[in-house]
């Protein structure tokens, strides 16, 4: 009896397994553009304007999305939306999402950046979507130079 649990639950999680492969592709997004919001002479607003193509069968509904960002392990901007945003099956939409910027906090990073050091940056949160609570982590290293050199 405790091989068939066994046995049967390795089956369902080898199913959902072979159904998410199948049907809960990942979303491709690419940067629009961005632009400023509510600039004030201590802070701003950077609204990113996201491009998100949905290449699964289903629809995604996007219902909240948490987000911070740090900069050589200092928050630069931490937000939350709750825009509530449907992605179609097989197309692509565009997803704003507002970033608060406080310049006092930002002067650190800013002034490395422009100096070409090397500034670290982890961009961490947590989205809801189709009801489902997806965790996403990113962590890399940011320097003017390379984007110079990138853009020669």
């Amino acid at each position: 009896m405790k091989s068939l649990i066994l046995i049967t639950m390795a089956m369902i999680l080898g199913g959902c397994s072979y159904l998410k492969e199948r049907y809960a592709k990942e979303p491709e997004i690419d940067l629009a553009k961005i632009y400023l919001q509510d600039t004030t002479p201590l802070s701003t607003t950077m609204v990113f304007v996201l491009s998100v193509k949905n290449p699964n069968k289903i629809d995604l509904n996007v219902d909240e999305l948490s987000y911070e960002i740090q900069i050589d392990d200092k928050e630069f901007a931490k937000a939350k939306t709750d825009r509530k945003t449907k992605i179609p099956a097989g197309e692509t939409t565009l997803v704003e999402v507002p970033l608060p910027v406080n310049f006092l906090r930002a002067i650190d990073g800013v002034t490395k950046v422009l100096a070409g050091q090397d500034v670290g940056y982890q961009v961490l949160g947590e989205a809801k979507v189709s009801g489902f609570k997806i965790p996403f982590k990113e962590k890399g290293q940011f320097n003017m130079n390379g984007l110079k050199k990138n853009a020669e």
